[in-house]
């Protein structure tokens, strides 16, 4: 079923103060929580990768810098210019300002394709999974992030807005507001992540939940704790995501999937 709120109206408000946007804790602390893993899944530099969502270029920067190729794909016309600008001189960085849904690329032709917090938008993940792992060749990884739908219904829970916790969990769909915009998302579990990388062709090889203290501890307290002592909280959190069994409560999900070598 197709999203009624689209992301990039959202996505173009931020465009200008994306890089602050980040800068906030919780925001940085998984974020450098899903680099150090997907760097981890990698291919070894020189390789080709696709960054499905790449916004204003933040880990396309990264990744032409170690040594890598990058096919940015982004929709919101106002990020897609900020990438432009700030990749202007990179020749290891190209962009194609569509929606993954509307991309063809040669199949079986890329070493990896990374969709961090883009999948989630999609109007059907399913469709979007099985067209990013046919741009993969063998032994090529997928990587995607995505907000978790286990971890916001306890949050919900806790909060005592238990009718809304039911209703995310039975229409698996979420809303988030940021400056006067709004855009619905696809709210994941493993379980589900992992059947829609099976049936794409892919092997799930990792699974890590990022920010597993919002669910044990609440969102508040791991958010103190990350601006009162940022390194070690985020060492706490870093352990967390290597127990596979914590995954679902992660704030977001990290998972990894390989397409099989013929």
């Amino acid at each position: 079923m197709s999203l009624t709120l689209p992301s990039a109206p959202l996505y173009d408000a931020l465009a200008l103060r994306y890089e602050e946007h980040f800068a906030a804790p919780h925001r940085l602390a998984y974020d450098t929580l899903a680099w150090d893993l997907c760097i981890g899944w990698l291919p070894e530099p020189p390789a080709n990768v696709v960054d499905v969502g790449c916004g204003i270029g933040r880990w396309a920067k990264r990744l032409t810098g170690l040594g890598y190729s990058v096919l940015g794909i982004e929709p919101a016309p106002l990020m897609a210019r900020r990438a432009r600008e700030r990749m202007a001189n990179d020749k290891e960085f190209r962009l194609l300002e569509s929606r993954v849904e509307e991309v063809d690329l040669p199949a079986g032709t890329n070493d990896a394709v990374v969709a961090i917090g883009s999948l989630q938008y999609t109007d059907e993940p399913a469709d979007a999974v099985a067209r990013m792992a046919g741009w993969l060749r063998p032994g090529g990884v997928l990587a995607v992030l995505v907000d978790s739908l286990a971890a916001l219904i306890l949050e919900l829970v806790k909060d005592g807005r238990i009718e809304e916790a039911n209703e995310r969990a039975r229409e698996r769909r979420g809303v988030w507001t940021e400056g006067g915009f709004s855009a619905d998302l696809h709210l994941m579990d493993t379980a589900q992540l992992a059947e829609l990388c099976g049936d794409a062709g892919l092997e799930v090889v990792g699974c890590h939940g990022l920010l597993v203290g919002t669910s044990l501890l609440g969102r508040t307290r791991v958010v103190e704790r990350l601006e009162a002592d940022f390194a070690g909280q985020l060492e706490e959190e870093r352990s967390a995501a290597l127990q596979p069994d914590l995954a679902d409560l992660g704030k977001q999900l990290f998972v990894v999937a390989r397409m099989p070598a013929r």
